[in-house]
């Protein structure tokens, strides 16, 4: 039998496009994502797709973060990706560890994203990191879990650079 990942899609540059106006990327009016992984990639296992909001995640708050764990609590998949937007994707991982340490978690939860948009953009790191977070939602313990450029990082024990564009382990 097939394994079910369900996508918790949040907006963030991964979801993102190139607004030429303002010389700079903003959420995308919908995302990407599905067509993206069912149309190229033409997945072995389900995908579900649940679009919780598309904003920077700057403006991402507790009110989103608790939607998300409802999601997670709701939903019968055992294994969750969460595309987020970098700038604050290591607080709401904080968050959805600190709530699900509470509720000692079966479910495996990882958050991933861009720093460069996956649309538009031809050398974004976007599809690596989808790649990369589906594969590893099959090996990985359950708990909340970032990856992130080929790693994999445990909320506590991470922090984005942002002079090198890429998260490192503190």
């Amino acid at each position: 039998m097939p394994d079910k990942i369900h996508f918790i899609l949040t907006g963030g540059t991964i979801d993102s496009v190139y607004h030429p106006p303002t010389e700079t990327s903003v959420p995308a009016d919908r995302s990407i994502i599905p067509e993206y992984l069912n149309d190229a990639i033409k997945p072995y296992d389900e995908y579900t797709f649940e679009t919780l909001c598309m904003l920077d995640s700057g403006d991402v708050t507790d009110a989103h973060r608790e939607s998300m764990v409802q999601s997670i609590t709701s939903n019968t998949a055992d294994k969750f990706i969460i595309c987020h937007g970098t700038n604050t994707l290591i607080e709401t991982a904080q968050y959805l560890a600190a709530h699900f340490l509470i509720k000692d978690t079966d479910k495996t939860i990882i958050l991933t994203g861009a720093i460069i948009p996956l649309k538009q953009f031809i050398l974004s790191d976007g599809g690596f990191n989808l790649g990369y977070a589906v594969g590893q939602s099959y090996n990985l313990s359950s708990g909340v879990h970032i990856c992130m450029h080929g790693k994999i990082f445990l909320p506590q024990n991470v922090t984005k650079n942002r002079a090198e564009a890429r998260f490192e382990e503190l």
